[in-house]
């Protein structure tokens, strides 16, 4: 291939509130659009305190947007009724990304192509009741997390047909009732989901994943090559204080890379060896001293109990069964990709988020990859995402042959 193939690890998309009411039984309706006014006016009147105007401005100007989020918040601040603030919404007043390629296929991927990128992974970007995202941080109605699960997944699917094997997306699911769990992975499956399944990072009032009740879920997930995935988003509330975000920022990630350790200590790993879980945003060089952490604590008498019937050490199960979803890899923690396992890491532009990549990915790219072997420039930006996800190569080779860079854009001086 002349050209370099680059499959995104970590990008976004989600459907207008509006839109996800064609997805779910029309008795949900009312309450959907109850819980979207209740949930963007806690966002407005938390502005202040976790957006940065001057960037989300300039990230707006920069991108040609018309600011959909600056104008929300200015129209509530003029005392805008419920049914003002539901058209705007509605008109793609989007909270988190300003960009209409979240929900438009057509402008999605003129975006996508224009970075070079020739396949994606797509995770959640909002959901209505807050579905598989938010649900254990602020509890809803049981029957409405249902149907907002199914109502995202099902937009989900039809979103990602529009280009075939180039969407690779990432089902959602609740922890409520395993059972179910696993039923809607099915669905999920059969509907063409096949980017993997969205473990929640909080689990709320059930049990973490090192729990025996989550096995029918590790089997199912093995059973149809679909990998578990966690990302980064999910905390505990800050607050509204000045600090909130400076907190949010610090431990967000953390949260995230918990499931490796209750799959490992679980036994999840040895019982399903096909099983893979991708650990996507929550950094790239934590990796390492987790593993030093866990093999010493393998290592010590007290723990010869625990790690009894585990033929791998952790770093083993890191190894075989796990990646990294570096997203934009800074410089830095390249410098650690061989110790972490070249063929691990896959990269991600984090499309349509305002600290993605888009639209400047090449000179990103140039930034980190610019004195890389082209063997691994390769791998990171595409090969290792092949043998991650179901991408076929006959349909994603072409493609990157048409838009991808030639390696020429990405080594080379800054």
């Amino acid at each position: 291939m002349s050209k370099v193939l680059i499959l995104s690890s970590d990008c976004h998309a989600g459907a207008l509130p509006a839109t996800y009411n064609e997805y779910m039984p029309s008795r949900f309706h009312a309450a959907a659009d109850a819980w979207w006014l209740e949930y963007v006016r806690e966002l407005i009147a938390r502005a202040g305190t976790f957006f940065d105007q001057e960037a989300v401005d300039e990230f707006a100007e920069q991108t040609g947007d018309a600011g959909h989020f600056q104008n929300l918040m200015r129209q509530s601040a003029k005392g805008a009724g419920d049914s003002e603030l539901l058209a705007m919404l509605s008109d793609g007043a989007s909270p988190f990304a300003p960009r209409r390629g979240e929900w438009d296929a057509e402008v999605r991927l003129k975006d996508l192509e224009g970075d070079g990128i020739a396949g994606e992974v797509i995770f959640p970007q909002m959901v209505p009741f807050g579905a598989g995202l938010l649900q254990y941080r602020k509890p809803v109605d049981p029957e409405h997390n249902l149907e907002g699960i199914r109502a995202y997944n099902r937009w989900l699917a039809d979103f990602c047909k529009t280009n075939p094997g180039r969407h690779a997306g990432v089902a959602i699911v609740n922890v409520d009732d395993i059972e179910v769990t696993c039923e809607e992975v099915r669905a999920a499956r059969e509907m063409g989901l096949w980017g993997g399944v969205l473990l929640p990072t909080s689990t709320g009032e059930y049990p973490f994943y090192h729990h025996p009740r989550y096995e029918p879920l590790w089997a199912t997930c093995e059973e149809l090559e679909l990998p578990l995935q966690t990302h980064s988003g999910w905390s505990p509330d800050y607050g509204d204080v000045d600090c909130a975000t400076a907190m949010y920022i610090s431990e967000v990630d953390m949260w995230a890379q918990r499931s490796f350790a209750a799959l490992v200590w679980s036994g999840a790993f040895e019982r399903h060896p096909g099983l893979k879980l991708i650990l996507t945003e929550t950094g790239t060089a934590w990796i390492l001293e987790k593993l030093r952490v866990l093999e010493f604590k393998a290592n010590m008498p007290l723990f010869k109990h625990f790690t009894a019937e585990l033929s791998l050490t952790p770093t083993g199960y890191f190894q075989r069964q796990c990646y990294i979803g570096a997203s934009f890899m800074p410089g830095h923690e390249g410098k650690e990709r061989h110790r972490i396992g070249l063929d691990r890491i896959l990269w991600g532009s984090d499309y349509p988020h305002m600290e993605g990549t888009w639209p400047n990915t090449r000179e990103y790219m140039r930034e980190t990859f610019a004195d890389y072997p082209e063997s691994e420039i390769r791998a990171i930006l595409g090969t290792n995402a092949l043998d991650a996800y179901a991408f076929d190569p006959e349909i994603v080779g072409p493609v990157a042959e048409r838009i991808g860079p030639a390696l020429s854009e990405i080594v080379g001086p800054a």
